[in-house]
């Protein structure tokens, strides 16, 4: 909320099962060499140990079902295919209902980025469209699939979006008119088609929002919290201790607990509407 209102900002500690998966590429720290191998040796050394690796993890690893990592695109998912000017919009549908949830992928993501999360929506009641374009998701060709999802029929839209999907989601729901009823951001980047315009659209954005960042997610950490000092409207910020986990990273199983967040958020903020 804007200063004359308290943001809410809760610091939540999570056990983070992996490295974050930013849109750029994390700096790695080589460990010093204590021994001098000869070139033919070292080379011999890795190529075993890397197709070591390689055999024991393709053997070992558990089916994604076995790890709680949705199917995708599953067997009711039904794929679509929209065409708005020179706009190509695809993705997956999963569900029927007038409460709809768009999500969009981060940057060189896929319409099965946030899966686990779209499942779980879908079993809680929710239309799940996940979508992407021939190029990359815009604020723009965002604005025509909802607009396409309300002439059939949806009365509530909901706006999820990871990283660069979080920016064109904001932007999205800052010219959506009517205004979408909820927006949920995973590590949104800070602008979408241009500096500012993310803090532009929150600004303008008048319904719930919840942002969602890891704390050590340094490129990201500061954003969330600056969005509900600007945003209007209720709002839930959601840092969470210790990890760098980043966008889909949070919600890529049913079983997450950001999911579980994520649904309480909506459940309180969309379904008494």
């Amino acid at each position: 909320m804007r200063r004359s209102r308290s943001a809410l900002v809760a610091v939540t500690l999570l056990l983070a099962g992996s490295a974050g998966c930013s849109d750029a590429e994390p700096a790695t720290t080589a460990k010093p060499s204590t021994a001098s191998p000869s070139p033919s040796s070292s080379s011999a050394a890795t190529t075993s140990s890397s197709s070591a690796a390689t055999t024991s993890s393709s053997s070992s690893d558990p089916p994604p079902a076995v790890q709680g990592l949705a199917e995708c695109p599953g067997p009711r998912d039904k794929p679509f295919t929209l065409r708005r000017g020179d706009d190509r919009i695809s993705g997956f549908a999963l569900g029927r209902s007038t409460r709809v949830a768009v999500l969009t992928h981060q940057f060189r993501g896929t319409p099965c980025d946030l899966a686990g999360l779209g499942q779980a929506l879908a079993a809680g009641g929710y239309r799940v469209v996940a979508w992407t374009t021939d190029t990359s998701p815009t604020p723009r060709t965002l604005r025509a699939l909802v607009a396409h999802e309300r002439s059939g029929g949806a009365r509530r839209v909901i706006l999820v979006g990871a990283s660069a999907g979080g920016a064109t989601s904001i932007v999205g729901a800052g010219t959506i008119d009517p205004p979408v009823d909820a927006l949920v951001v995973l590590s949104p980047a800070d602008y979408s088609m241009t500096q500012g315009d993310v803090d532009r659209a929150v600004r303008r954005y008048p319904g719930p929002l919840m942002a969602v960042v890891g704390e050590l997610d340094t490129s990201f950490a500061a954003l969330p919290p600056r969005l509900a000092d600007e945003h209007d409207g209720p709002e839930l910020v959601r840092v969470v201790a210790g990890t760098a986990d980043h966008g889909k990273d949070f919600v890529q199983r049913r079983t997450d607990p950001m999911v579980e967040q994520v649904l309480t958020f909506l459940d309180a903020e969309v379904s008494g509407r």
